[in-house]
Formats: C-alpha cells, sequence, structure tokens
C-alpha cells in the first residue's frame, strides 16, 4: 500500500496521551501529547511533529516519511528531543493496511547495536496510535513508547 492512501486519515492536529516506559518491569510514566500530521514535498512525505512531557519539560520529535514511489517501501528520518543525541535515526520499512511501520538501529557501545521499531496506525476507532519499541540485540521487542490521539 501506499502511504499516500493514508494521508486523508493521518493529516491533522491530533492531541492525547503519551506513556513512556523506562524499564519494562515498571509502570510507564504518562504525559500529555500532541501531533501535527503535514504533506511534505509536493504531498510526496508526510511530516509527523508531536510533544510530550517528561519531568515537566516539553519535549519535540519529528518523524519525515516517504515511500519508494513504484516500490512497497517506506522509509523515514526520525529526531527526538530526548530520545536521541544530534544525530537523525535513519529508519526502513512499510505500510500495510492501516499501518506504517519503520526500523532503525543505533549503536549501544561496547555491545552490539539495537533495534528501534517506530508504528504509526489509524485504529479503528478513529485514533492515531504511535508506538516505539526497543529492540535488544537477539530478543524480542520492548514497548518504550505508546501515544494515543485523536482529533
Amino acid at each position: 500500500m501506499k502511504l499516500a492512501a493514508l494521508h486523508p486519515q493521518l493529516l491533522g492536529h491530533w492531541a492525547g496521551e503519551s506513556q513512556l516506559w523506562m524499564s519494562p518491569s515498571e509502570p510507564p510514566l504518562a504525559s500529555h501529547s500532541t501531533m501535527e500530521v503535514t504533506p511534505a514535498a509536493n504531498g510526496k512525505f508526510l511530516t509527523l511533529r508531536y510533544t510530550w512531557v517528561y519531568e515537566n519539560q516539553e519535549q519535540q520529535g519529528l518523524l519525515l516519511v516517504g515511500d519508494g514511489n513504484k516500490e512497497s517501501l517506506a522509509t523515514a528520518a526520525w529526531v527526538d528531543s530526548w530520545h536521541q543525541s544530534g544525530k537523525v535515526m535513519q529508519l526502513v520499512g512499510a505500510v500495510q493496511g492501516e499501518t506504517l511501520a519503520v526500523t532503525g538501529h543505533y549503536a549501544a557501545p561496547p555491545g552490539p547495536d539495537w533495534g528501534w521499531r517506530l508504528s504509526v496506525q489509524v485504529s479503528a476507532a478513529g485514533e492515531l496510535v504511535l508506538e516505539m519499541h526497543n529492540v535488544p540485540p537477539g530478543g524480542e521487542a520492548e514497548l518504550a513508547v505508546r501515544a494515543v490521539y485523536r482529533r
């Protein structure tokens, strides 16, 4: 499926709650969150700009997503004021049904790189759900962030 097919469902301003798991064994930290989804570069790309709060300080993130025209490939560039230093994470994946799912990697010295899976889905109830999973080397994906937005 092409990313453009999701534009009508995604575009616009969203507000909701974000949950952050510092550890899989601890309860998540909740905060108010917003998301603004806009087209970019004549609609060939989407920007998803979001805010959330950690320790009373607003955090910001940006996901720039495009798809490979005739390929069933989605590519993304992701930055977040809390999750990353100054590096842009490159992610690759696909749009399947109502879900965009992309995966990237980040360095975790002295061990091997870890994976980072990011998905955006429009639920049957019309909610926008953003999830981020940490993927340890050779391990199962662990939920790190879940934000649920409504118009």
